[in-house]
């Protein structure tokens, strides 16, 4: 769905920052071409964008099922790579087998940027993406207004786990809880957190109006399948927090707390 979409694609780009030989120069769905951006960039970039995305679907089920995506990462450079060692600092030329090389080691690069949990957005990554099915590498290579630059497209076709059906609170522990948390510590992310917790959480609804929503069914339907409450009651049946029993020497008062200590008694 294009929510798990989303969210793959912003783990993968802030997973890529300071990860590889583009350090901070990760652009997250760029619509320039990228012979225009390395042009005005000069140095090593990365540019991360979904491509085509797949989902099988039973019914109107349109919200759950098997989802492919591919994750499309884009590496340019243009000019001579300086890489710091732990003694000294090597620079790669300007060179074809000098881009060549910078390309390789990139792409090497953001694959353990992506799937080595080295920080909180690469752990987050793995859980929203449990399978990679297919991985894709593209040579490429031009000359922009004078500018020579060497490029690699990498394809990931991504297997991504579902967007939880709204109406109720976001499950701690799960990847989209670790997800919400990360983005929210972010500054620049945090209005994208709280707008995609609304969204995903929507308002409260009783469980068999979420299960109807999630198989796509109408609720009339549902109802009629036995998903619905009992008695076909007009509104959705509320908790009793608390009963008084009459007819005995003393009214009895049952609530929540009773009820337990009388199982437990038996």
């Amino acid at each position: 769905m294009s929510l798990a979409r989303l969210a793959m694609r912003i783990a993968s780009a802030r997973a890529l920052r300071g990860a590889t030989l583009a350090e901070g120069r990760v652009h997250d769905s760029a619509i320039a071409p990228i012979d225009q951006t390395i042009a005005e960039e000069r140095q090593p970039i990365l540019i991360v964008t979904t491509d085509d995305h797949e989902m099988e679907v039973t019914g109107r089920e349109l919200f759950h099922g098997n989802v492919s995506c591919d994750l499309v990462i884009e590496a340019a450079i243009a000019a001579r790579v300086e890489v710091a060692g732990e003694e000294s600092v090597i620079t790669i030329p300007h060179t074809d087998e000098g881009m060549e090389l910078a390309l390789d080691l990139m792409e090497h690069q953001v694959m353990a940027a992506l799937t080595r949990g080295r920080s909180d957005w690469s752990r987050v990554w793995m859980k929203l993406v449990p399978r990679v099915s297919r991985r894709l590498s593209r040579r490429g290579a031009s000359v922009e207004k004078g500018v020579r630059f060497a490029a690699r497209q990498i394809v990931l076709t991504c297997d991504l786990i579902e967007a939880p059906t709204d109406g109720a609170p976001i499950a701690a522990g799960t990847a989209w809880a670790d997800l919400l948390a990360v983005m929210a510590a972010d500054t620049g992310l945090a209005p994208v957190a709280r707008m995609l917790r609304a969204e995903i959480e929507g308002s409260p609804l009783a469980g068999w109006r979420r299960a109807a929503n999630m198989l796509g069914i109408h609720l009339e339907t549902a109802d009629a399948i036995g998903l619905g409450p009992v008695l076909d009651l007009p509104e959705d049946p509320e908790v009793l927090e608390e009963a008084i029993l009459t007819g005995g020497v003393d009214p009895v008062i049952v609530n929540h707390h009773t009820a337990l200590a009388r199982i437990a008694d038996a």
